[in-house]
């Protein structure tokens, strides 16, 4: 494997975990990934002369770019805060070369977002793009939309007139640097360890992507496991809700029978532990490498929430299953990743539906496709029994909100029709605990044009009813955005709802 640099923890991986990656990499070591050309451009693959090995040539005249494989579309929310980084190099040009270069993420409804890049130099350099709202020169609500639905990526030229061939290479989308744990066994066997009766070593090659952990049955009939590095030992509390995910590939089964034994084991420093059992199915890694995923939940280790916090606050060490057969076997093991939970920012942007919102009183909800800011939004019409009517957040967003303390709640209403009505005031934001407490902030009411409303998640923002802030925060049940602002039948839409981390989250 080509080396691209350490922009997080899992960097040089490649690895695609059920349908979200954890790093998009091409390092065109072999062949051009599926990347093309656009706007004329045209892209051939070369062997030789990358940075190092192979590399992506292009060339055109008039302002055209690189375009990333279809394999990159899809929710990019992770990547949110992260890097995207490439090597380029002007290889030849019809004077004194492009004056700059653009990256854009293009999103599957049509919108386009840009960023500038410097122009590139006759030798290769390397190029990075912190994917935020303000390098694209958007509003956080449109940048965060767009990463929910990308389309793809492109790298270009947008001086028009000049010709000019570029080389491309080593193209890397991350996320934000944080705690995962991964080893990819690209380097050495990471300081994994034998647990049963296993021999296990190091491989170069032949894993599913560089090398990987072999392990060779020593034979006196116990099951063997992978175990984890004494780094990984401490608390896992952070990565409760995120994942583990690895590789696995039987080598030789020697002949022999599957047979049943748990799948996974953490165990805590206190020698309590919580596993994963066979499943009726079973998970006999054939066929070549097989990815593998379980959550780090109670409910997937069948625990329960107490015992599951015991042994994450004290992690000794984990260890995945080797050995399916009941003969002399040989495995493999490849590409382990302990991730964070994903994606924690609250959005709804309405673009592809209601997104589970509710109703609160007197008041029929329904998406509509268009009349947003921009695309769908939440319409809400009054049923006149008198009762003030509200928006109610999804389900999903209930939970501990102490990690938004200090972050912002954002949003967008626009009063449609008021019914001739006069306007009504009172709370707009109601934050609700699971107790029925709540928090409540007041602000005018909307316009005839969409409006932005947005408070920050401090306790001075907020009258507290019932329970005091941080208490409220830990566990909130719903959260109540006004939808009515007059004292007759009115129609009022939302748009962009969006909370923020804090400082600490």
């Amino acid at each position: 494997m080509k080396s691209i640099g350490m922009l997080s923890m899992v960097a040089l991986f490649a690895l695609v975990m059920e349908g979200s990656a954890s790093t998009l990499a091409s390092t065109f070591g072999e062949e051009d990934e599926g990347w093309g050309g656009e706007g004329g451009g045209h892209m051939t693959w070369q062997r030789f002369g990358g940075d190092p090995g192979g590399f992506l040539e292009g060339e055109g005249d008039d302002g055209w770019s690189y375009r990333s494989p279809g394999s990159w579309s899809g929710d990019w929310s992770r990547y949110v805060g992260g890097v995207l980084s490439f090597d380029l190099r002007l290889i030849a040009s019809g004077g004194s070369g492009p004056e700059g270069m653009k990256v854009r993420i293009h999103s599957s409804d049509g919108t386009v977002l840009s960023a500038s890049s410097p122009p590139p130099e006759r030798c290769w350099e390397r190029r990075e793009v912190v994917l935020n709202a303000t390098n694209f020169a958007v509003p956080e609500a449109d940048f965060r939309r767009t990463m929910r639905y990308v389309d793809g990526i492109s790298i270009g030229v947008f001086d028009a007139g000049k010709a000019s061939t570029l080389g491309l290479d080593d193209v890397v989308v991350a996320p934000p640097s944080g705690l995962d744990l991964a080893t990819n066994f690209d380097d050495g066997d990471g300081e994994w360890r034998p647990e049963g009766d296993v021999s296990i070593s190091w491989v170069e090659g032949g894993g599913n992507g560089g090398g990987f952990l072999s392990g060779r049955d020593l034979g006196d009939g116990s099951t063997w496991y992978f175990a984890s590095p004494r780094s990984w030992s401490g608390d896992w509390t952070p990565y409760v809700g995120g994942s583990l995910t690895f590789d696995l590939k039987v080598f030789d089964s020697g002949k022999g029978k599957a047979y049943e034994a748990d799948l996974v084991k953490i165990f805590g420093s206190d020698g309590s532990e919580v596993t994963i059992p066979p499943s009726p199915s079973g998970m006999t890694p054939e066929g070549g490498w097989t990815h593998h995923r379980f959550d780090l939940t109670p409910a997937a280790f069948g625990t329960t929430d107490e015992a599951f916090s015991r042994v994450m606050r004290s992690v000794d060490r984990v260890v995945i299953r080797g050995e399916y057969s009941d003969r002399g076997d040989l495995e493999g093991i490849d590409n382990v990743l302990v991730s964070l939970p994903v994606a924690t920012d609250l959005v709804s942007t309405f673009d592809l539906g209601d997104e589970g919102w509710r109703e609160g009183r007197d008041v029929a909800l329904s998406w509509r496709e268009s009349g947003g800011d921009p695309g769908g939004y939440l319409r809400g019409e009054d049923q006149g029994s008198g009762q003030t009517w509200y928006y109610v957040s999804p389900p999903s967003w209930s939970g501990d909100w102490t990690g938004y303390i200090g972050g912002t709640l954002s949003f967008e209403i626009v009063e449609i029709e008021s019914g001739n009505g006069s306007s009504t005031f009172g709370d707009v934001v109601r934050i609700y605990g699971r107790d029925g407490s709540y928090l409540s902030w007041s602000s005018d009411p909307p316009g005839k044009a969409w409006t932005r409303r947005q408070v920050s998640l401090v306790p001075s923002s907020f009258k507290e009813g019932g329970r005091g802030f941080e208490e409220v925060m830990k566990d909130v049940s719903e959260v109540w955005i006004r939808g009515e602002y007059s004292n007759m039948r009115d129609v009022g839409g939302l748009d962009n709802v969006m909370v923020t981390l804090g400082p600490g989250g």
